[in-house]
């Protein structure tokens, strides 16, 4: 299962943080899950230095991680080609 934590602290980045999870990786992860090791997959979401929102996936293992990955490089040439 897909995890996802905000912790900002701020209530405007974590709006960003909740529109940035529904935007993009909600779509984008939708239906993924390990059939590896059904552990769970983290995406936490923390504010950086120049108080913006980052999302870092902390997949459950390296099988997961690598379809994530795969998925990503596939999602982004379909939006090359557009």
């Amino acid at each position: 299962m897909i995890k996802y934590e905000i912790k900002t602290g701020s209530k405007h980045l974590n709006t960003e943080a909740r529109q940035r999870r529904d935007t993009y990786y909600k779509p984008f992860l939708r239906g993924m899950f390990c059939r590896n090791c059904n552990n769970d997959t983290i995406i936490r979401f923390v504010e950086n230095h120049d108080q913006y929102v980052i999302g870092t996936i902390y997949a459950c293992c390296p099988i997961f991680n690598e379809r994530i990955i795969r998925k990503r490089g596939k999602r982004t040439s379909e939006q090359a080609n557009e």
